[in-house]
């Protein structure tokens, strides 16, 4: 293979990782600065809504899904899984599997866990 076509098809390959249209910049970092200031958005609104007296629930609620959402953020950009074959992505979930089960059944086994929902997560 020529070396003019090894530059096209690094040319080619590059263009698989772009990003979504909503993070496409043109510079090359600017994407993972847009990442990086939802993530700091994402945080202030967490500090928030500790700040906030929300009861428990609606304070656990809003904090486990921005934190869900902050994990599909670094997975996905930082850790380049949205540019990752299907296979990898699959084999990555199972841990996450683990760490649900493991979660489940030590928050289950501890006394009072079933009735009470602070015990589970330790509060």
């Amino acid at each position: 293979m020529s070396k003019e076509q090894e530059t096209e098809n690094e040319h080619e390959e590059h263009h698989e990782h772009a990003f979504p249209s909503w993070l496409h910049s043109d510079e090359d970092t600017g994407g993972f600065k847009k990442v990086f200031v939802w993530l700091v958005v994402f945080t202030i609104i967490e500090v928030l809504a500790i700040l906030q007296e929300f009861s428990f629930g609606i304070t656990m609620l809003i904090l486990f899904g921005i934190a869900a959402i902050k994990v599909w953020f670094i997975g996905s950009f930082f850790m380049h899984m949205i540019w990752d074959p299907p296979l990898v992505n699959r084999t990555a979930a199972v841990p996450v599997f683990f760490l649900i089960v493991l979660f489940l059944a030590i928050g289950l086994t501890s006394p009072g866990a079933v009735t009470d929902l602070r015990t589970v997560c330790g509060f």
